[in-house]
């Protein structure tokens, strides 16, 4: 479960709060933190219940009540309607609320905190940002994710991680795996702090690490590729990625709660695709025949099935590169030549004599081709390591 205003109990930053109503909602859950400013001004013309995320816990010096104490308990009613997880404010302008801001807040189980000058805001925000981070990074461990991964996970058990993750999904998700490129190492702890920080961000997607990359998970009320494609431009711009420093792989749209982890599991597996091949497939729909290959890698049979179709060409280094050509170009003899740098007779008269190595001289040319495509992509597969 996400954590609660009670786990959070014991944050520097919270011992030195005071909590003066609504002690039955200790247990709401928080997710994020905000600051109420120009929200419940009077003269702001704006949506303010869309003005927090739920369950963010909100902070204020009450500014906006400053000469007209009776927003405080708009204010409060309006946080309470937005299901955020609570209150506080600091009493640099307010020493006490009006009676019916904490008799609303006890009837309701709204917790309202009251802190002094010596907490800063900034504090108050870092230190329950980094706890919800801490807590995500709990629950989509390193471990976790590759069960998910592995398809180790039940329908309910997935249900369940999601709602224990920081981030409010919504109906669909997409899954990318950004891994760096060369001479460009991800700065995560830059982008994690950065990401935490910015509500818009946190509103679209969820971010994790896994090995030497990460996994943004956009989230959606949408079943549309445009609307997805739209976030994620958003949210790479956000956090300073893009196709130009960073490998990006992407999963199709599925629902969150229950199939989250095949969000995960296709982005990966685009990118393991991606490794094999020294390409970037870019999508799921794009990895072909690996779409089989990378869930039995593990498999004997697999391994066996390459070896038998390969073996007759290791130690001759000219054959084997002309036909990972070969496969690389989908057939196409002009740009295997081209690859190759040599004559296109010169790629058939190599191609023949792996047919004769090999024993498939009668095969046609797509028979051919759909064998060492397998084997060609088993062995790199294997080579990567994923």
């Amino acid at each position: 479960m996400a954590l609660t205003l009670r786990n959070l109990m014991d944050l520097r930053c919270m011992q030195g709060m005071k909590l003066i109503a609504g002690e039955g909602g200790l247990d709401r859950p928080v997710c994020s933190a905000g600051i109420a400013d120009y929200e419940f001004a009077r003269n702001i013309h704006m949506n303010r219940e869309l003005a927090f995320a739920a369950d963010s816990f909100v902070i204020s010096s009450l500014l906006f009540a400053m000469d007209d104490e009776e927003r405080i308990l708009e204010a409060v009613r309006s946080l309470y309607r937005q299901n955020t997880s609570g209150f506080a404010y600091k009493n640099v302008i307010f020493e006490t609320l009006p009676r019916e801001v904490a008799e609303f807040c006890d009837s309701h189980d709204f917790p309202l905190f009251v802190f002094g000058q010596d907490i800063y805001f900034e504090d108050i925000i870092f230190e329950i940002m980094d706890a919800v981070q801490q807590d995500d990074t709990r629950i989509l461990s390193a471990d976790s994710i590759r069960r998910m991964i592995d398809g180790q996970l039940t329908e309910e058990q997935v249900t369940e991680t999601v709602k224990g993750l920081s981030v409010l999904f919504k109906e669909y998700s997409r899954g990318i795996y950004v891994s760096p490129k060369k001479d460009h190492p991800l700065e995560l702890e830059r982008l994690f702090h950065s990401y935490y920080l910015n509500k818009s961000l946190r509103q679209k997607a969820m971010l994790c690490r896994y090995e030497k990359g990460l996994f943004l998970l956009l989230t959606s009320s949408r079943n549309s590729k445009d609307a997805f494609a739209l976030m994620e431009k958003e949210v790479l711009e956000g956090l300073g990625l893009s196709e130009e420093n960073s490998v990006i792989s992407r999963s199709g749209l599925h629902p969150s709660r229950s199939q989250l982890d095949r969000c995960l599991r296709e982005s990966w597996q685009t990118y393991v695709a991606g490794m094999a091949m020294d390409c970037n497939y870019g999508s799921y729909d794009k990895i072909g025949i690996f779409r089989i290959l990378i869930p039995l890698q593990k498999e004997p049979a697999l391994a066996a099935y390459s070896s038998e179709i390969l073996e007759p060409l290791y130690g001759r280094d000219e054959l084997m590169e002309t036909v990972t050509a070969y496969v690389a170009h989908g057939g196409d003899v002009a740009a295997t030549a081209c690859d190759c740098r040599c004559h296109q007779n010169t790629i058939r008269y190599r191609l023949a004599k792996v047919r004769e190595l090999t024993g498939m001289e009668n095969r046609t040319d797509t028979e051919l081709y759909e064998e060492f495509s397998a084997a060609v992509r088993i062995v790199r597969l294997l080579q990567s390591g994923k």
